[in-house]
């Protein structure tokens, strides 16, 4: 039954008791009376803890799920509050265990912290705790549900980050049987300091009879979990750090101490899966911390690095600012490449000393005339990892972490233990001071490898890795602290941060490491669904032997997130110069609704990605207008109809290559393409 009810923003918050186990179940709020009542209340605690030694409830559950624990079952409400926009709840159980949870409303979803506090007179070793465990879903209809549920998840891999995967529950075989003794069990996650590698951290359930879609998403630079578990007719759904099983955590809470795990977002909407992650952004919107006027106005960028490949010099960056000067751009990046005295910069990575040979007289007189050129300049670093052939490893390797005393070391690189006060100190002086000293206000953070599931010096690989993933964030707040101003970028090949905690640290995050292949408006567009288009910065590569048509299909990507432009523009002709400033001006244009709109996806025959058929168009919706890209792939030609109402709408202005264009038709927008890979962009405002 229903022991209490409450309201945060959009959500109503229910918390069931069965058996005397309290449950957390959500609602849209206007929806709570038209829960089924057996479904109500669920025997999954909304604690989920398992400590060392634990049984499980039900069958056949060992190595399957840590989920059902008896530490689980024995946890009981002690107390509860609401305050406002926030209820903190209470529970106690074995081993003198306290669970301690806050929810917020935030925007559409909400904010969860959670914690586990030893208060009992022995230690007790912590095997998985999950920061919330939602059940009870769907609460609209009895029994189990047939032919209503659906899964979403996103999959991603390097330069092909946030791809959807759709199941049914049938699908998935999470069906019940006829015994219902069966436990079943959906898990994702991943091991190691690559968070979004493989999966996003994020699952939503969809009711499609309804219309009601449960959404969550865990925020964690390191291992993490997300589980959907059934048995019998509840479906429940829990996240947080990746427990013993998945990511070799354990940890002994000795009496009197306290275990934070990280934090999470959750929604529940009426709608499907767009209106759901658009209410998690909330979270996201909720942390941007807006550094400088470029950060307002989404200005463009220029970053060298796939004009040099990591091989830039004073006279490029001279070279490549006589080009940009004119465009009006806000940021100029100097990337990888610009430090170490041999040929090979991979090999002086962590040691941070300035190339002589490419910058004789230090970086201080670059970044004078790129800020002369009215631009902030930006540095590349890996900051959190040194080569294995750097003078810093072979000094002091004592600073990185290891495994049975032997250094961790992938891809020929090192990792900080971030732990250490002297790894942290390495990072003030080589990383931060030299930012200050040299006068950049951009930093751009990469990280290209991963140690995996921890390293030596604590209990468990997996508390080692917890504990190094706070030394990460401890690094990025040092930065904030001593660098007010500083403008930062999250970097990890590419997407592989793309997650809520790394995401409310930084102030935007390279999308992909899709540099220039005709597939990035197909991520991009995905990524809008995961972390906001304000924050995603787009690569635009464009060389001197591209067509018109090529420059105007990256730049129109570029309208699904921030436009970072790149490649060497001062080889470029008249005509191209002036298809990137017409793009760049047509963009800043676009940049009120890019920062504050929402965004709807609309695709025709797109199966694979690489070598894409059909099209794609996106629409963005925001107070000063609609913004609608169009993007078709091979074996195109002629018009697509969005199928979106844009009745009331003019069009303002359009990016299109020559004879390509839109009109509005009855009410809709009808793109006009003539051939493979076309790309425009098309602004419209309500009369």
């Amino acid at each position: 039954m229903i022991q209490d009810t409450c309201r945060l923003g959009q959500i109503t918050v229910m918390f069931g008791e069965k058996e005397a186990r309290p449950s957390l179940m959500i609602v849209p709020a206007d929806m709570e009376g038209q829960v089924i009542p057996e479904k109500a209340a669920s025997m999954s605690s909304m604690a989920q803890l398992h400590v060392r030694g634990d049984g499980h409830e039900t069958p056949y559950s060992k190595g399957l799920t840590m989920l059902g624990s008896n530490t689980a079952a024995s946890m009981r409400l002690t107390e509860r509050k609401q305050d406002g926009d926030r209820v903190r709840t209470v529970l106690t159980g074995a081993h003198g265990l306290r669970y301690i949870q806050t929810l917020t409303a935030c925007g559409r979803c909400l904010t969860v912290e959670a914690a586990v506090e030893n208060t009992g007179d022995a230690p007790a070793v912590i095997d998985h705790a999950a920061t919330f465990c939602l059940a009870g879903m769907t609460p609209f209809e009895a029994g189990f549900a047939p032919d209503c549920m659906t899964l979403h998840r996103f999959s991603s891999f390097w330069s092909c980050e946030g791809r959807l995967q759709s199941q049914t529950i049938e699908e998935l075989n999470l069906e019940t049987s006829w015994s219902r003794w069966a436990t079943k069990s959906v898990r994702i996650g991943q091991a190691g300091t690559m968070p979004v590698r493989g999966w996003f951290p994020l699952m939503a359930l969809e009711d499609t009879k309804r219309g009601v879609t449960w959404a969550a998403e865990v925020a964690w630079a390191g291992s993490w979990n997300m589980e959907l578990f059934r048995q019998k007719e509840d479906l429940v759904l829990t996240g947080g750090l990746a427990g013993f099983e998945d990511g070799h955590f354990r940890k002994t809470l000795a009496p009197g101490e306290r275990l934070e795990l990280p934090k999470a977002a959750l929604t529940v909407v009426r709608g499907g899966l767009d209106e759901a992650c658009e209410a998690l952004l909330d979270a996201h919107r909720a942390a941007l911390r807006l550094t400088g006027e470029a950060e307002k106005t989404l200005n463009p960028m220029y970053n060298e690095y796939c004009d040099t490949w990591g091989k830039p010099t004073a006279q490029t960056v001279r070279d490549e600012l006589r080009a940009v000067r004119g465009l009006g751009l806000s940021y100029f990046v100097i990337d990888a490449g610009w430090y170490g005295q041999v040929a090979e910069w991979g090999q002086c990575t962590g040691d941070w000393d300035v190339r002589k040979a490419a910058f004789p007289e230090g970086l201080k007189p670059i970044t004078d005339e790129i800020r002369a050129a009215g631009m902030i300049p930006g540095l590349w670093f890996e900051a959190e990892v040194a080569s294995d052939q750097s003078q810093v490893f072979r000094d002091q390797p004592e600073m990185f972490v290891t495994d049975g005393g032997k250094p961790i070391v992938e891809t020929d690189r090192a990792f900080l233990n971030l732990t250490r006060e002297d790894a942290q100190r390495h990072l003030r002086e080589r990383v931060i001071n030299r930012l200050r000293d040299d006068g950049f206000g951009y930093i751009k953070v990469d990280y290209n490898n991963t140690y995996g599931l921890g390293f030596d010096g604590f209990e468990s690989m997996g508390e080692a890795q917890r504990r190094g993933v706070l030394g990460t964030y401890r690094f990025f707040e040092e930065m904030r602290r001593q660098l007010p101003d500083l403008v930062i970028e999250n970097c990890s090949s590419g997407g592989h941060r793309l997650e809520l905690s790394m995401m409310s640290r930084c102030d935007m995050a390279s999308f992909s490491d899709a540099h220039e292949c005709p597939e990035i408006p197909l991520i991009a567009a995905d990524l809008t669904r995961l972390i906001l288009p304000r924050q995603s910065q787009i690569w635009a590569v464009v060389r001197k032997d591209d067509s018109l048509r090529r420059i105007i299909w990256s730049l129109s990507a570029t309208l699904l997130g921030r436009m970072c432009l790149s490649g060497p523009l001062h080889l470029l002709n008249d005509a191209q110069m002036q298809a990137i400033r017409d793009g760049v001006a047509f963009y800043r244009k676009a940049a009120p609704i890019i920062a504050e709109g929402s965004t709807r996806v609309y695709r025709q025959d797109i199966t694979a990605y690489d070598h894409a058929h059909g099209w794609q168009a996106t629409v963005r919706r925001g107070e000063a207008g609609l913004l609608a890209t169009a993007h078709a792939f091979e074996r195109n030609g002629g018009q697509y109809v969005l199928p979106c109402d844009v009745s009331g709408c003019v069009i303002d202005a359009v990016y299109a290559p020559e004879g390509c264009g839109a009109a509005i038709e009855n009410g809709r927008l009808v793109f006009r393409v003539n051939g493979d890979y076309c790309g425009m962009g098309v602004l419209l405002t309500r009369r």
